[in-house]
């Protein structure tokens, strides 16, 4: 029987903000077998807990689905600041103006 390859140790570095926010709500989640054996193997191989690893694909797609959205609904004040600051006069941007003029890392 063949040997299993040894796991490939992974550093990464993080930075500490010295801001640690207590954890109070509590999820409850149901999976299928299947469901639990893909992520349980994931979890083997980033060595995340399972926790770890749901909040923050939890918290990606859900920061993706709100920068997708189309419709804002705003109430009368929100609405009456959003018209206020489109209707102010554009300022130009010298920096910007430059930046744009320039061909993109993709025309080069």
């Amino acid at each position: 029987m063949a040997e299993r390859p040894r796991p490939v140790p992974v550093y990464v570095n993080l930075t500490y903000t010295g801001v640690v926010d207590t954890k109070s709500a509590r999820w409850t989640l149901r999976v299928t077998p299947k469901q639990d054996a893909v992520l349980r193997r994931v979890l083997e191989a980033t060595g995340e807990s399972l926790n770890e690893y749901v909040v923050r694909h939890a918290l990606q797609a859900a920061e993706a689905d709100l920068a997708d959205r189309r419709i804002f609904a705003l109430d009368d004040a929100a609405w009456d600041d959003l018209q206020a600051v489109l209707d102010r006069p554009a300022v130009r941007k010298p920096e910007l103006a430059k930046l744009l003029a320039e061909p993109s890392i993709l025309e080069r």
